[in-house]
């Protein structure tokens, strides 16, 4: 009985002045100053750790060690600036050079459709070698005087060299076809500066996701400080014999979760580095420079970026009606398949057979005519097919025309509902914050339960959480509807 009573006024002692607090009417909480480094306003969890000076009449928590509060491990590499990633998107971005790959097969296919319309210079050269012992026979050699019989052949090693020349006089299909590689080009270089927006719209996401888990990483540390916090002043209230063993574990559940917490936001943070690092080109993760100013970002872009209109001038779309003016003219190469053609070809040759009539050296000049008159209906299902692939491509620019209506109307949308998002989980937060600290403070006062405490602490690391992904999905949004309507030069 003594020990009971002296255990009770221990407790009075030290939670007099925390009653005298809370008879007083609790303010609400300041707003949180934006961070210099990502322009977005930290969250409480950020700025108010555990063992701070209490205020409202709050009291003080201890500070607890634990390994799982100690910060993430440093990336392998730190992003400097938003210039810097263009750098390293230029150099070695696979989808960027990828693209710029693609214009020059579109160059080299095109060289070699006009080869077809220039004309080409063959040299041949044979050696023949026939043996006695199966070809036999006998001749007369007209070249000698007089002539005589001689063995078959003679020399038995023929030797022999020659040139070909054959210049396309008439050629209305390779001519054509030149024209038409020439439109690939086009449509090759519209193509990369599509893979140019889609990779600056790659970087600049994946850096804001970078950041987003570092803070979230941030968050769930403070959030397991406060849970170990809550769970030593638990215990000790259960040494006095004010809380019973159902608070201890009530406590000790808390710390568990918010420990799987930091497990799982310490993976993503690495997974992130390492989207950045693979969206750079590197097989290693990349974190950002906590100076580098994320509300800067969308500036950065429209720097790079320039913005359009009208959803015609997007890359994607003029890309696709650059495809179907390409198939359109493909069309045209099977109509004038229909053609004859004309070259003229010379042919100049020696060789050392004496045992003939003719001289060791020819040379010819011929024109040849050719008219393909029936093929087995091969050019007439080639026609077929170019209309066929002419349809397909004018569908896929009504498609892809749609979806970039429907990409830009969403983007512009998603802003909206972004900042309305985040000042709903602002209010929210703070709600849960004013909650978690008066139900602590009652606690510790003796009038609320472990219950209350556990699930207001709960509620207020969820609000946290949300409140730092709706930060950043603000600004995210920002960014695409900035790359939703533009044309990018990296």
């Amino acid at each position: 009985m003594n020990k009971a009573v002296l255990s009770l006024c221990l407790a009075t002692a030290t939670l007099a002045p925390v009653a005298e607090a809370q008879t007083q009417s609790p303010k609400q909480p300041a707003p949180a100053a934006t961070s210099p480094a990502t322009g977005v306003a930290p969250s409480p969890a950020a700025t108010t750790s555990a063992g701070a000076p209490a205020t409202n009449g709050e009291p003080t928590l201890p500070n607890i060690a634990d390994p799982m509060l100690e910060p993430a491990p440093p990336p392998a590499h730190v992003l400097q600036s938003w210039q810097e990633a263009l750098g390293l998107v230029r150099s070695r971005s696979v989808p960027y050079r990828t693209a710029l790959a693609q214009i020059d097969v579109a160059r080299a296919r095109s060289r070699e459709a006009l080869a077809a319309a220039l004309p080409t210079l063959q040299s041949t050269a044979f050696n023949t070698y026939a043996r006695y012992e199966i070809l036999r026979g006998t001749g007369i050699n007209y070249a000698a005087v007089p002539p005589t019989v001689t063995s078959l052949p003679n020399p038995p090693v023929a030797l022999g060299a020659g040139l070909t020349l054959n210049v396309p006089l008439f050629a209305p299909k390779a001519w054509y076809d030149r024209g038409t590689a020439e439109r690939a080009i086009d449509y090759a270089q519209i193509s990369s500066k599509e893979a140019e927006r889609q990779v600056v719209a790659s970087v600049a996401d994946t850096i804001v996701s970078a950041v987003t888990a570092e803070r979230l990483a941030d968050v769930t540390r403070s959030s397991l400080q406060g849970a170990l916090s809550t769970l030593d002043l638990t215990q000790r209230r259960s040494a006095l014999g004010a809380s019973s063993s159902l608070d201890v574990l009530r406590a000790e559940q808390e710390v568990q979760l918010a420990r799987a917490n930091v497990v799982t936001a310490s993976e993503t943070l690495l997974r992130q580095r390492e989207a950045l690092g693979l969206a750079l080109g590197f097989s290693e993760g990349w974190g950002v420079n906590p100076d580098v100013r994320l509300d800067a970002l969308a500036a950065d872009a429209r720097a790079t970026c320039k913005q359009e209109t009208d959803v015609g001038k997007r890359s994607d779309v003029r890309a696709a009606a650059a495809n179907v003016a390409v198939v359109e003219r493909a069309k045209g190469s099977v109509d004038w398949a229909f053609w004859p053609t004309v070259n003229a070809q010379s042919v100049l040759q020696t060789q050392n057979v004496r045992f003939n009539t003719q001289n060791n050296v020819s040379w010819t000049i011929a024109g040849t005519l050719s008219w393909m008159l029936y093929d087995g209906g091969l050019r007439y299902g080639q026609k077929d097919e170019a209309e066929a692939n002419a349809r397909i491509a004018r569908e896929q620019l009504s498609d892809t025309r749609r979806r970039a209506e429907l990409q830009v109307t969403q983007a512009f949308r998603s802003v909206k509902v972004a900042e309305t998002n985040l000042a709903v989980s602002t209010k929210g937060r703070e709600i849960a914050t004013e909650t978690a600290r008066l139900a602590r403070v009652a606690f510790i006062n003796g009038s609320g339960t472990s219950f209350d405490l556990v699930d207001n602490a709960n509620k207020l690391r969820q609000a946290e959480i949300d409140l730092t992904v709706k930060q950043f999905e603000l600004l995210r949004a920002k960014v695409a509807a900035l790359l939703a309507l533009a044309s990018c030069d990296i």
